[in-house]
């Protein structure tokens, strides 16, 4: 049986009522310098304990009572040495029926577990007019002796949340301030009750959070804020617009797009983009000044929410403005001239148009595209109908099914070299819409309307025949070692037929399930799908390799490495347009991937000096613009002298 003497963390029992050391343990006695249990319960603290301290344990009584226990760094005075010592106490009854305290300290060096707990306990006893009756000396310790009011202490608009949750019916006030003290402003959690004993006073009791908070703080900051901008990101936008919702406040969102941003972005390298960014930000901010919401919710898209009270009867006034103020010049450094951009700006309010939020955002992003067809630097108000996306999507879905009988597609391919010795190891094919009626469909737009509207199968379909057909060609041009890339899609898995649809394009062009990679993104990998499951085991089974598109774009790449046995890993080219600010990113994600076993192709590749950096770091296989462009296939078996890294021979 345990011997609660002989334990090293210091237990003792101590009389509220009385202020005295009812019992102890050894350790205990050892804390409190005693020689003996007779001794230390001989001590009378009631000389040595201020009114605020005895009036917080008498409160402390009333949660031992219901319960409850409470732990806090409490600063003890054992003939005279001051100690901290962190203390858990919780009620214990005495052999007469009263309740008292029972105290158990933790043996622990302090800085051991500073990051997790709070301050030594500071108390301090107030009266009904606010003024400062007693102290203990750690309140002393930190702020000082010019404390003798609760105005010293407290800022005004607390002093009224205070005031009135006393006089409520919870009678009790808990939170978290920053508060002035002696070496700066600092975070305290603080606490305040009415006093169990003399009525009208009340008990004030604070800890220093400052580093946790100020962890807490920087972590909400990241969360809900840009990194390069500081404005707030999309979930911060969220949380203002909920905010003002709540409250029934109505306000105006503009959507802003920066016109020419993408030419001078590549054209000019990523890091002029950034300062675009950062002074677009900066002239949002003389906009709005303290009265909007300012975020970036995507690469060059901002968003600004402004209650309808700020602008009234000048709503198109400050829109004009805003236009104003955004377009024109910016200069970036001395040794780049100076670029234009202008802004795009689509305008929402709430209720007035939608009091869903994500509604009432993409009305705005509608009026947006509006703005832009109308000629951009401009602004144009949501109005119902506006919604050409949806309407554009509409179009686009009616037409891909025609498109598909009248072989209006047209199939494109990007090689992937091994610059080793400069040789094409992988064409990735690719779809176009050249002859399309409607305006310029992207390939990225084509794909996302063909899994909405359920027609993916039969484009991946018309994509992997022909492929594989023309691929025949393809490699009579770079040689038999040259592998076929396919984009799957997840819906094309979901549907059950991929397949199907694979062994009748690879069987119809005489080819085998070994010459052809299949590229797999985050969106496609479903590792809790059975579908998902059953169909990569079976292409592993006929002999399929796979890539990994796209990789570290979404916040599972590295969880989902080892779900399919992947031989390629295709690297984001976001990752290679930021080489420019240091390789050490794409080195280690070079070497884990090694590690996996797997090759690491980069994808994105523009530059001249970024090949170079790649191949300085044994990272050889390639695929980007600086090297081929996507080309239809007569263009891609173009003479050898045009192909600028191609050797055959």
């Amino acid at each position: 049986m345990l011997d609660i003497d002989q334990l090293q963390t210091p237990v003792w029992i101590y009389d509220i009522d009385n202020y005295r050391i009812h019992w102890a343990n050894e350790s205990a006695l050892t804390l409190w310098h005693s020689p003996s249990l007779e001794e230390l319960t001989s001590r009378d603290f009631q000389e040595g304990t201020s009114d605020a301290v005895q009036h917080t344990l008498l409160n402390y009584l009333d949660d031992f009572a219901l319960g409850k226990r409470i732990c806090h760094w409490w600063q003890l005075s054992p003939k005279g040495e001051a100690k901290d010592v962190y203390c858990q106490f919780s009620g214990i009854h005495l052999e007469d029926g009263r309740l008292a305290m029972l105290v158990e300290g933790l043996h622990v060096e302090r800085a051991e577990i500073a990051a997790l707990v709070s301050g030594t306990i500071m108390i301090c006893l107030f009266n009904d007019q606010f003024e400062l009756l007693s102290s203990n000396p750690s309140f002393r310790q930190q702020f000082g002796t010019d404390i003798h009011n609760l105005a010293d202490l407290i800022p005004v608009d607390e002093l009224v949340k205070i005031d009135r949750q006393l006089a409520g019916k919870d009678k009790y006030y808990e939170q978290d301030v920053c508060l002035q003290c002696a070496d700066g402003n600092r975070w305290h959690s603080i606490e305040v009750r009415l006093s169990e004993t003399t009525e009208g006073d009340f008990v004030v009791s604070l800890q220093d959070i400052h580093e946790r908070k100020s962890r807490e703080l920087e972590l909400q900051q990241m969360a809900t804020h840009d990194v390069l901008t500081g404005v707030f990101n999309r979930k911060g936008l969220f949380q203002r617009m909920q905010r003002l919702h709540s409250t029934q406040t109505p306000f105006s969102v503009y959507y802003i797009d920066l016109d020419g941003f993408k030419p001078i972005n590549d054209g000019f390298g990523h890091a002029v983009g950034d300062s675009l960014l950062c002074q677009v930000a900066s002239r949002l901010r003389r906009c709005t000044g303290d009265d909007g919401d300012i975020a970036r919710i995507g690469g060059d898209e901002f968003v600004v929410i402004l209650p309808e009270v700020c602008v009234d009867d000048y709503f198109d006034v400050f829109a004009t403005a805003l236009v104003q103020s955004l377009s024109g010049q910016y200069k970036i450094s001395d040794d780049i001239p100076p670029v234009v951009l202008s802004v795009s700006v689509g305008v929402a309010s709430y209720p007035r148009d939608d009091e869903d939020l994500d509604l009432l955002l993409a009305d705005a992003d509608a009026a947006m595209y509006m703005a832009k067809g109308s000629g951009r630097r401009c602004w144009i108000q949501y109005r119902q109908g506006m919604r050409e996306q949806l309407l554009r999507r509409t179009q686009i879905s009616q037409r891909i099914g025609a498109a598909l009988l009248n072989d209006e597609f047209e199939m494109c391919y990007q090689p992937v070299f091994d610059m080793h010795d400069s040789r094409v190891v992988i064409v990735e094919a690719l779809v176009r819409w050249p002859g399309s009626e409607l305006a310029e469909v992207s390939p990225d737009e084509l794909i996302d309307v063909a899994e909405h509207c359920g027609l993916i199968g039969e484009l991946s379909s018309w994509i992997f025949y022909q492929a594989c057909q023309e691929f025949r060609s393809i490699r009579q041009r770079f040689g038999k070692q040259v592998l076929l890339s396919l984009n799957v899609s997840g819906l094309h898995i979901q549907q059950g037929r991929l397949i199907s649809d694979l062994e009748y394009a690879i069987n119809s062009a005489g080819l085998a399930p070994q010459d052809v990679v299949l590229e797999l993104t985050e969106r496609v990998i479903m590792p809790d799908s059975k579908e998902y499951s059953s169909t990569i085991d079976q292409l592993i089974g006929y002999g399929f390799s796979f890539a990994i598109d796209d990789f570290g774009t979404g916040f599972s790449s590295l969880a989902y490495l080892n779900s399919i046995p992947a031989k390629w890993v295709k690297l984001d080219r976001e990752f290679v347009a930021r080489l420019d600010k240091g390789v050490e990113t794409v080195t280690c994600i070079h070497k884990l991937v090694s590690a996996l076993g797997m090759n690491m192709i980069v994808e994105g590749v523009e530059k001249r000096w970024q090949v170079e950096k790649l191949k300085e770091h044994q990272i050889f296989y390639q695929q980007g613009y600086y090297h081929f462009s996507p080309a239809n296939l007569r263009d891609l078996l173009c003479d050898q002298s045009e192909l600028k890294w191609v050797n055959v021979g």
